[in-house]
């Protein structure tokens, strides 16, 4: 078991660190904006309140950047304040593994992905409600949501990146 510890949490700082610099010589050596910008992140939470708002929805909206460190954050009128964290960590997973939170849900129990969580603090949420954000083939973050059902968050983080066309 040590040696999926081990193992779990050598392959999470490649990914966060040596991922990290190869994505940063990509990025350089394309032309055109690729990082998730901060106005960018805001225009994403903005789109995802309209859209639980017309739901009724009380949600909390993280978005992330490819790494999973967190860009913006907002947390809606009476959304349970728990359901930042959970945001932010379904965000944080769907970025750092480039797939739907939904998809990394089906494996949440393995020694793996527990490993992988704990070398991050615990701060990874394996539930539905967040989407990677790929731009030019490369993913550069994620949006997360929580508050509702599983699907419904979903849902609103999908509509919200087609709101801004991403």
């Amino acid at each position: 078991m040590n040696r999926i510890k081990n193992f779990s949490r050598a392959l999470l700082t490649i990914m966060l660190v040596g991922g990290s610099l190869g994505a940063s010589a990509e990025l350089a050596a394309q032309t055109g904006p690729q990082r998730l910008t901060l106005s960018e992140a805001q225009a994403i939470i903005a789109a995802a309140q309209r859209d639980a708002a017309s739901k009724n929805l009380r949600l909390s909206i993280a978005v992330v950047d490819g790494r999973g460190d967190l860009i913006a954050a907002t947390r809606m009128p009476n959304a349970r304040p728990t359901t930042m964290d959970t945001a932010i960590g379904k965000a944080m997973g769907a970025a750092i593994f480039g797939r739907p939170s939904a998809d990394l849900a089906e494996r949440a129990d393995s020694p793996l992905y527990r490993n992988m969580n704990e070398a991050t603090g615990g701060r990874l949420r394996f539930f539905q409600g967040a989407v990677p954000i790929v731009r030019g083939g490369y993913t550069v973050g994620a949006v997360g949501a929580s508050g509702a059902s599983s699907q419904d968050d979903e849902d609103n983080v999908r509509a919200a990146l087609a709101a801004v066309g991403l």
